[in-house]
């Protein structure tokens, strides 16, 4: 079937371009959507977690106040150095991000369903 390009259809999740619904029907695995939520599940761990990604924010941030403005220890010497919890950080928000826009460009196809305006 051949929809006319900006013929608009009607859904119970509101008026969906036709044309861009008909080739995802074809192509998009919504699948992809769960994958998403297990990876942010996978996250949502880490940073929520004991030892997660919010106490190692606390515990750089009481290391490079000491180290930096000159305050008095808040939290006891560790093995790894301010810098390497630094870069850790760095790294594991960089994968992140990666993620994040890669979740971006999975979803984009969704939001194409946007209906055009007819005067296009």
């Amino acid at each position: 079937m051949t929809v006319p390009k900006g013929k608009v259809i009607p859904t119970p999740y509101g008026d969906m371009n036709a044309l861009v619904l008909e080739q995802l029907r074809e192509s998009y695995d919504t699948g992809d959507v769960l994958e998403m939520i297990e990876q942010l599940d996978t996250i949502r761990v880490r940073l929520e977690g004991v030892n997660g990604i919010r106490d190692d924010l606390i515990a750089l941030h009481a290391m490079s106040h000491t180290v930096i403005n000159g305050a008095r220890l808040a939290v006891p010497p560790q093995e790894t150095a301010l810098w390497e919890a630094a870069e850790e950080l760095v790294s594991e928000f960089s994968d992140f991000s990666r993620l994040f826009s890669e979740f971006s460009e999975r979803l984009r196809p969704l939001s194409e369903l946007m209906p055009l305006d007819n005067n296009d």
